[in-house]
């Protein structure tokens, strides 16, 4: 756990895939993911799944399009790491960090047909969002699934 306590949401979305991917985004700074959650659109249970672990966020996505989200937790001044796809498929899967009153502090985008990509955000404790609006925070990221 880090020194200082900071709160940033991270998002994953990918729109039009065209197969089933795996998707993970780790970290490669003084950072832990905490709790997360994933909208698939369409689902098939045979190939979807989430995991939000301190060191990784994992998704296996059907074809389709996919937005998850995570709350990260660090006390640096740089939030980095990197993007897998795998296998790469036809669209751009973006990976976007946010902090207070959903300002966009950086945007990572693998292109389509590649298997990944490092990213790094410079941030500061000004742009930290409070712990109380972390759950807030995650659910306008993480829309719900449409019936």
């Amino acid at each position: 756990m880090p020194a200082r306590t900071l709160y940033y949401p991270l998002a994953i979305t990918a729109q039009g895939t065209n197969l089933p991917a795996y998707y993970s985004v780790t970290p490669t700074s003084d950072l832990q993911f905490s709790q997360g959650g994933v909208t698939f659109e369409p689902t098939a249970a045979q190939v979807t799944m989430a995991n939000v672990y301190p060191e990784t966020f994992q998704l296996q996505a059907p074809p389709g399009s996919f937005t998850g989200g995570v709350t990260i937790i660090t006390g640096e001044s740089e939030i980095a790491g990197h993007v897998l796809v795998s296998p790469a498929v036809n669209v751009a899967v973006v990976v976007t960090l946010y902090g207070a009153g959903g300002q966009q502090l950086g945007q990572a985008i693998v292109d389509p047909g590649t298997g990944g990509r490092t990213f790094n955000f410079p941030v500061s404790s000004s742009q930290a969002i409070a712990p109380e609006d972390v759950d807030g925070v995650l659910r306008g990221l993480v829309p719900p699934a449409t019936p």
